[in-house]
C-alpha cells in the first residue's frame, strides 16, 4: 500500500552503473504514518513469533545450519523494523516517534523471550561444534553465555519475572530518553550580552521584535556562547538551563530505572547491575573497572590541577576575588589562555571549517585511506536535511548510509551512529544512520573531531559485514571495544596533511601550516582537566549502578563524586544526571570511553610509526580490526594488528606527558 514501510535485502554486489550516484532501491520508505508503522511492527513480530515457535519445536538433529540458519532467516525478516531505534530519535513526526517507541518495547520483549526459551537453549547447546570454525565456536559460546546470563536455567516463575522486569526497564529507558529529547530550553540575551561571539553567529541570531536574541540549549547555540561569550551571566544562565534539561521529570524515571535494574541483577544472581552489565566484556567486572578508573585518575590528577590553576589565574585577571573556576567559565577561560599563551584564536580556526567542506573532507579521507568511493544515493528520507550515500569498492557497493546532521525540534540532542542493518557476506549490505546537531555554516574544530568520531562508528559497520552469521557480523564484538576505532580516527583532525586538503576559508585559502602547528601546541592544554571530567562521569555511571538502591540519593552522590573526581565544582541548583542519556544506554558502563581510549592510543601507535596516510597500514587495520566483527575476541583483533597483546602502557605514557605540557 502507498506509504507502507518496506525493506529489501539487496545483493552484496548490487549497484547501478552510474559512477556519480546510486539509485539503488534499498532501505525503507520513510513517508510512513504512525498507524502504518505500528501495523508493520505487529505483523513483523507476529511472523517472527511463528518462525521462532518452529525453531523451538524442531526435533531434527541440531546442526549449525539447522538452528542458526533458521534463526538468521527469522532475524533477517525482522530487519523491516530494526530501524525503529533511529526513527524514535530523528523522525520529525512525534506520532511516528511514539509508534517507534512502542515497537521498540515489543521488539525488545520478543528478543528477551528468545533468550529465556529453554527449548531454544537446548537446541543451541546440542550443536556438535567439533567441525566448526573458531569463529562459529565462539558464536555458540557467546550465545550460551547470553542464555545463562538471561536466566534461561531458572524456573518458570523466575523467567516470567525476568521478562516483565526487562519490559519495565525498556519502557523506563524510552521515557528517560524521550524526556531529554523533547525538553529544549531557551534563554534571552540583549545584543550587548552577545559580545565576543563570532560575526557569523551574530548574523544567524538577529534580535526579535522584543529587542532580544533567543538562544537555545542546542549545541550550535550552546558551545559558541560558552566558548566566546564575554558575558559571564549569560554563560551562567545558559549553563543552568542546559544542566536542568529533563528536570524534574526524569528524577523519578532514573530512580526507578536504577531500582529495576538492580532487582533484575539480583534475580539473576549478580551482586549489582554493574556486575551484570560487565559480564562478558573486556573489563569483566566492576572491580576491574574501578581499578582502571582509579589508575587513570591518579595519572591525571597533577596535570589537571595545573590546568585549573592556570584557568583560575586567568579568571582572577577578570575578577580578582575569584577563588575557583565555575563550570560555565572553563571553556571561555581556556579559549582566552590559548589566545594569550599559544597565540591561537579559535575564531580564526573556525573560519576554515565550514560544514560542507568538512563533510567532503571526511569523505575524501575515507576514500584515500581505505580505497573506497562515496557517491550520492538517490533515495527517499524522512527530512529535507537528510542526505544519503553509497560506499563502493571498485564498482561494487559495500554499504549505504544516511546523515542527519543539523538540529531541529524533538530530535536527538547529541551525536550518535545507529546500525540500521548488519552486513552479511555475499548476502546483504550494511546500512547505517548518523545523527548530529552541527551548525550549517562554520564549525568548531572540536565538532569536526566529533564528526570524525561518529563517522568512525559508521565505517566500522560498513567494513565489518564480512561474516556469514548475524551473531558475529557487524559491530557484534564486546561493547567496551566499540568506541576504540572511533576515538583513534579523531587523531586525523590534528594532522596538517589531512586538514590542508579540505580546511579552507571563504576565500578558498587552505588552512596555514603555522595555524595547525599552533592548534597542536595548545591541544593538550586543558586535556587533563577534560579527562578528569570524564572520570567523574564514569564514576557517576558506575556508582549509580554498583550500589544498593535506597542506600543513596542521586544528587548527594553526584556532589560527592564530583568533589572527588571533577576539577570543576558542583553548581548549586543543577541536576545533570537527569539529562545524562548514557545512564540509560550505557547504564554502569560509561568507563567504556576511557577504556576504549587506552585501546585507541595503542592502535594509533602503529599509524604514528608507519604514517597517518599509509594505505597499507590502513588496509591492514581494516582487515584485522574492523572486518572481523565479533568473529574473534576484541583483544585478539587488536593483537593481530599490533603484533603483540594490547597494553595500557601507551595511554599511561601519553597521560604522563601531560604533566610536562
Amino acid at each position: 500500500m502507498a506509504g507502507m514501510l518496506t525493506a529489501t535485502i539487496p545483493s552484496y554486489a548490487g549497484t547501478d552503473q552510474n559512477p556519480e550516484q546510486s539509485t539503488a532501491a534499498d532501505g525503507w520508505d520513510f513517508a510512513v504514518s504512525a498507524a502504518e508503522l505500528s501495523d508493520l511492527c505487529d505483523n513483523s513480530l507476529q511472523g517472527a513469533r511463528e518462525a521462532f515457535a518452529t525453531i523451538e519445536q524442531d526435533s531434527a538433529p541440531a546442526t549449525l545450519q539447522r538452528v542458526y540458519g533458521a534463526h538468521d532467516a527469522m532475524m533477517l525478516d525482522l530487519q523491516a523494523i530494526q530501524h525503529v531505534w533511529y526513527l524514535k530519535s530523528v523522525h520529525p513526526d512525534t506520532e511516528v516517534q511514539a509508534a517507534a517507541e512502542g515497537c521498540i518495547e515489543d521488539y525488545s520483549d520478543f528478543v528477551v523471550s528468545m533468550s529465556l526459551s529453554p527449548d531454544f537453549y537446548r537446541r543451541v547447546a546440542a550443536i556438535d561444534t567439533a567441525s566448526l570454525s573458531q569463529a562459529e565456536k565462539l558464536m555458540i559460546e557467546k550465545r550460551l553465555r547470553d542464555f545463562r546470563q538471561a536466566g534461561v536455567d531458572r524456573d518458570q516463575a523466575t523467567r516470567d519475572r525476568v521478562r516483565a522486569l526487562v519490559a519495565e526497564i525498556t519502557e523506563l529507558g524510552t521515557q528517560f530518553d524521550r524526556t531529554i529529547r523533547e525538553d529544549r530550553r531557551f534563554v534571552e540575551a540583549t545584543p550587548a550580552q552577545l559580545a565576543g561571539l563570532p560575526p557569523d553567529f551574530l548574523d544567524n541570531h538577529p534580535v526579535n521584535d522584543k529587542g532580544v536574541v533567543r538562544l537555545s540549549t542546542d549545541y550550535p547555540d550552546y558551545f559558541p556562547v560558552m566558548k566566546y561569550g564575554a558575558d559571564d551571566d549569560l554563560r551562567r544562565r545558559l549553563f543552568m538551563a542546559r544542566m536542568n534539561i529533563a528536570t524534574p521529570d526524569n528524577e523519578k524515571n532514573l530512580e526507578t530505572l536504577i531500582k529495576k535494574r538492580a532487582e533484575l541483577a539480583a534475580l539473576l544472581g549478580y551482586d549489582s547491575h554493574a556486575s551484570l552489565a560487565m559480564d562478558g566484556l573486556m573489563i569483566e567486572n566492576p572491580d576491574r573497572a574501578h581499578a582502571f578508573l582509579s589508575e587513570i585518575a591518579g595519572a591525571v590528577q597533577t596535570p589537571a590541577a595545573t590546568d585549573m590553576n592556570i584557568l583560575l589565574q586567568r579568571r582572577q585577571k577578570i575578577d580578582p576575588g575569584a577563588e575557583k573556576v565555575q563550570a560555565w567559565q572553563a571553556s571561555h577561560l581556556s579559549n582566552l589562555v590559548r589566545q594569550e599563551q599559544y597565540a591561537l584564536d579559535a575564531r580564526e580556526v573556525r573560519e576554515y571549517f565550514h560544514f560542507d567542506r568538512v563533510q567532503s573532507g571526511i569523505f575524501e579521507l575515507t576514500e584515500d585511506l581505505f580505497g573506497v568511493r562515496i557517491v550520492p544515493w538517490e533515495t527517499a528520507t524522512w527530512h529535507q536535511d537528510v542526505t544519503a550515500w553509497e560506499m563502493r569498492e571498485g564498482n561494487q557497493a559495500i554499504g549505504r548510509f544516511y546523515l542527519d546532521m543539523h538540529p531541529r525540534a524533538n530530535k536527538y540532542k547529541h551525536a550518535a551512529h545507529w546500525t540500521l542493518r548488519t552486513g552479511l557476506k555475499d548476502r546483504q549490505l550494511p546500512l547505517s544512520g548518523m545523527a548530529t546537531n552541527f551548525p550549517r555554516g562554520l564549525m568548531e574544530h572540536t565538532q569536526v573531531e566529533t564528526f570524525l568520531h561518529e563517522f568512525g562508528h559508521l565505517l566500522h559497520n560498513m567494513f565489518s559485514g564480512t561474516q556469514q552469521w548475524l551473531d558475529i557480523s557487524g559491530m557484534s564484538m564486546e561493547r567496551d571495544f566499540v568506541e576504540a576505532p572511533s576515538q583513534m580516527l579523531e587523531q586525523w583532525v590534528w594532522d596538517y596533511d589531512t586538514l590542508r586538503r579540505f580546511a579552507r576559508n571563504e576565500q578558498g585559502e587552505a588552512i596555514p601550516r603555522g595555524l595547525v602547528e599552533k592548534m597542536n601546541r595548545s591541544r593538550h592544554f586543558g586535556e587533563a582537566a577534560g579527562i578528569a571530567g570524564q572520570l567523574f562521569y564514569a564514576n557517576l555511571s558506575l556508582n549509580y549502578y554498583n550500589r544498593e538502591p535506597g542506600s543513596f540519593e542521586l544528587l548527594p552522590l553526584l556532589q560527592e563524586l564530583q568533589a572527588r573526581y571533577s576539577p570543576l565544582p558542583y553548581v548549586e541548583g543543577t541536576h545533570f544526571y537527569n539529562s545524562f542519556g548514557h545512564l540509560n544506554g550505557y547504564s554502569s558502563n560509561y568507563y567504556i570511553y576511557q577504556w576504549s581510549r587506552a585501546i585507541s592510543t595503542d592502535l594509533f601507535s602503529r599509524f604514528k610509526t608507519q604514517g597517518l596516510r599509509d594505505r597499507q597500514t590502513a588496509d591492514t587495520y581494516r582487515r584485522k580490526v574492523l572486518a572481523p566483527g565479533g568473529s574473534k575476541p576484541a583483544a585478539e583483533a587488536v593483537a593481530d594488528f599490533l603484533g603483540r597483546p594490547f597494553s595500557t602502557d601507551a595511554y599511561r605514557d601519553y597521560l604522563g606527558q601531560l604533566r610536562q605540557q
